[in-house]
């Protein structure tokens, strides 16, 4: 079975005298069963299965990495540019096979308690959550060290044992920002992306299989590159994703004229670049809205 079976995590129940309870007299227990008993907090890092390709793909290079696209009829290219500049595409064939491409800022917390609220979105730190989060982690945590804290814990590692409360906060803290990922409905989880520094989920839901990969590039630890396929449970694809980034697959075949356009202007960014790409766009049949996203993008408007 590609994904195996769930990683659970050791027991760790210790007899203990007594029980910590977190600032507001709520009882460890209680927190666990309100707070850490939401679906796949229980998955850990299981070894990545070897898989060879065995599908026909092509390749879009988005960021430095090659994303590899099964030979289907691609019907949306959606594309949108980020504050930053780099670019977000969502490709679709039809309504059950999706891949979106995400950058996202790889936040760093100086102290892993502070808030903000959606009328200011200011986070507002404290000497003491900076001094709590230096006790935890050793000083500042990246939202991708986080995770791989998370998915390499259970709740079972949270004992509640008093004389474990320093050495069991950090563990709290990262299942927290694993719930809040979004936990429920994954099955698996992988550390790495092939060659790169990352994690892999994989997920199911109604039918639905979703693989998510998070890769954090050498040279730029505040970003996150997000790679998400989504496809029906019975589909012959769930391979690809285990092939982006390394693992033993035949090259990608000759990419159609709106893949090789769409590769040149990711690369160039260039008016010249996205014309030639839309022109190839509109031959290859893609949606209007496709179309119609490029426009509103270039910076000079087409026809002047």
């Amino acid at each position: 079975m590609l994904l195996g079976a769930c990683s659970t995590a050791p027991e760790t129940h210790f007899d203990c005298d007594e029980h910590y309870r977190f600032r507001n007299a709520m009882p460890c227990a209680t927190f666990k069963q309100e707070h850490l008993s939401a679906s796949g907090l229980d998955v850990t890092f299981s070894e990545t299965p070897t898989v060879t390709g065995e599908h026909d793909y092509w390749v879009v290079t988005w960021n430095g990495i090659d994303v590899l696209l099964p030979h289907l009829r691609y019907e949306d290219v959606y594309l949108f540019r980020g504050t930053d500049g780099r670019y977000n595409v969502r490709l679709s064939a039809g309504d059950h096979f999706q891949i979106n491409l995400l950058a996202n800022q790889n936040d760093r917390y100086e102290d892993v308690f502070a808030v903000s609220t959606l009328h200011d979105r200011t986070i507002e730190t404290t000497a003491e959550g900076i001094a709590a989060t230096r006790a935890m982690f050793g000083g500042a945590i990246r939202y991708s060290e986080l995770m791989m804290r998370a998915y390499a814990a259970t709740p079972d590692h949270v004992t509640c044992c008093k004389d474990r409360y320093d050495a069991e906060m950090g563990t709290v803290v990262a299942l927290i920002m694993k719930r809040i990922d979004g936990s429920d409905g994954v099955v698996a989880a992988y550390a790495g992306v092939g060659r790169y520094n990352g994690w892999m989920t994989a997920s199911r839901s109604e039918g639905l299989s979703a693989y998510a990969l998070n890769i954090v590039p050498d040279k730029d630890a505040e970003t996150i590159l997000h790679i998400a396929y989504e496809m029906a449970a019975n589909a012959p694809h769930h391979t690809i994703p285990f092939l982006v980034g390394g693992g033993t697959r035949p090259a990608a075949t000759a990419p159609p004229d709106w893949i090789e356009t769409l590769n040149r202007a990711l690369q160039e960014d260039s008016d010249n670049a996205w014309r030639s790409y839309m022109d190839a766009a509109v031959k290859a049949g893609l949606s209007p809205k496709s179309i119609q996203m490029v426009e509103q993008m270039l910076p000079v408007p087409q026809g002047k």
